[in-house]
Order: C-alpha cells, then sequence, then structure tokens
C-alpha cells in the first residue's frame, strides 16, 4: 500500500467512526468529508459495504447538511459500475427512497437524493428495490416541479425504470399501476414543456414505456401513439451524444429499449 493509499485508508476509518457518532458536529463532518473523500477517491470492492452502511445511517438524517452531503458522497460512490451491484445489498435503495419522501420540500436535499436515485436505477437489481419503496408517484409530482433540475432527475429516473418495461415490469402490476397513472403527465411534458432536456427525457419515458402493453395502451388513450413519437428518443440520444451533456449522477438513458441488438 502506498503512501497514498495508506493515508487515504486512515481518513476513511475516521470518518466511518464519527459517522457511528451520535454528535451531530460528528455526524457532518463525517457526511462533508466522505462526499470530498469519494470523490476523489478510488475504492476497492471491499470498501463498499462499510462506506454504504455508514453512509445509509447518515442520508435519513434530520440535519440538512447531514442529508445533503452523505447523499451526495452516496451518488458519486455508486458511479462506480463495479460498486452499484452492492448497494441493495446494503439497503441503499429504500434508504434513498425513504429520505426523498423525508426531504421532499427542501431543494438542496432533493438534487443531491434524486441524482443518487437515477444513478441506482441504471442497475437492474437496484431497480427492484426502487419499485419496492413506492417512489413512482413522488417522482411524478417532481416532475411538475419549478425547479429544472429537479423536474430532470426525475424525468431521467422514471426513464431509467421504464428501461425495463418489457423485463421487471411486465410482473410488476403495482409499479405498472403508478407509471400508468404518470402517462398523462409524461405526454403533457413532451407536448408543453419549452425546456429541451424536460422534453427529450419525456420522450424517452412515453418510448420506453411503449413496449409494455397496458403503458402502451394507456398512452394510446391519452393520444401519444407510440409509433409518431418512436423517434423521438433518438433523437434524443443523438442530441446528449452531441452536446456531451454530463452524466454525473444527473443524466443517464437507459437505452437498450429503443436499440435492439
Amino acid at each position: 500500500m502506498d503512501e497514498t493509499s495508506s493515508s487515504s485508508f486512515s481518513t476513511l476509518q475516521h470518518l466511518l467512526k464519527l459517522s457511528y457518532s451520535e454528535n451531530p458536529e460528528d455526524q457532518q463532518k463525517a457526511a462533508i468529508d466522505l462526499a470530498k473523500l469519494v470523490d476523489g477517491t478510488v475504492f476497492p470492492a471491499v470498501s463498499f459495504g462499510p462506506l454504504a452502511h455508514a453512509l445509509c445511517r447518515l442520508v435519513p438524517s434530520t440535519n440538512r447538511t447531514v442529508a445533503s452531503y452523505s447523499a451526495r458522497a452516496l451518488k458519486i460512490l455508486i458511479l462506480d459500475d463495479t460498486l452499484r451491484p452492492q448497494a441493495l445489498v446494503a439497503g441503499v435503495p429504500a434508504v434513498v427512497c425513504g429520505a426523498i419522501k423525508q426531504w421532499e420540500d427542501e431543494i438542496l436535499c432533493l438534487r443531491e437524493l434524486l441524482g443518487a436515485l437515477q444513478t441506482l436505477c441504471w442497475d437492474k437489481q437496484c431497480v427492484k428495490g426502487v419499485l419496492q419503496a413506492d417512489i413512482i408517484p413522488n417522482l411524478f409530482d417532481y416532475i411538475q416541479a419549478t425547479d429544472q433540475e429537479i423536474a430532470v432527475l426525475a424525468l431521467a429516473t422514471v426513464s431509467n425504470i421504464l428501461s425495463y418495461s418489457d423485463t421487471l415490469l411486465l410482473t410488476d402490476n403495482t409499479a405498472v399501476e403508478a407509471l400508468g397513472a404518470g402517462m398523462p403527465t409524461l405526454i403533457d411534458v413532451l407536448r408543453t414543456c419549452q425546456q429541451k432536456p424536460q422534453a427529450l427525457y419525456a420522450a424517452a419515458c412515453i418510448a420506453n414505456g411503449s413496449f409494455h402493453p397496458r403503458l402502451a395502451a394507456i398512452i394510446n388513450q391519452n393520444g401519444g401513439n407510440p409509433s409518431s413519437i418512436f423517434l423521438l428518443p433518438l433523437i434524443c440520444l443523438l442530441w446528449f451524444r452531441f452536446t456531451a451533456l454530463q452524466r454525473s449522477g444527473a443524466t443517464k438513458f437507459s437505452e437498450s429499449s429503443y436499440i435492439r441488438e
């Protein structure tokens, strides 16, 4: 172990200890410093368990600073494709969804938490945990938020969930009913929103949803015929690639639903 790795490991041990303290000041220092540490450090898979459990303890905090910084740390941590599959075992989806409901009126916390949630929804196993948390109705509320970043993050998350329309969602009637109830909202965003990111993500949501028979029927009933809008997500994909939009926990299309092998 080189000197830098040794220093990072010692710092991590100290911060993990602080995260389990009952002292609010210790918890705040742990959350802020962990967010800084994970942003510049590559952790081995073996470190994910202790880190995830510590952050899952901090994220539900009633202190806004602790909750937002620990959510940011968690969001950055699960950007690593090799670590994300362990998130479900650590209980991360349930913790993040619970915190979203807790901080629904706090913009700064919501931005970090929704960023973490949409990143979780890149992973099929994590999506299962997200669906069990009954968070979909909340996401449709946030899609209509006046804060653009929150609206975009909510749309990105729903788009990722709907990318499993022809797999996971085929056997999850509860989630499908919640998604079906929100389809008119997505169609309305696509038709009326003047902000390009929202409209493009709404198009991706509708196209992804059209692969589920029940959701496709709802889309048709509300005037959003999938066959007439199917090219829009491809336009979305090209637009995001050519403008090099950042994917740092805030944006990612699940391309599998409209690019078939």
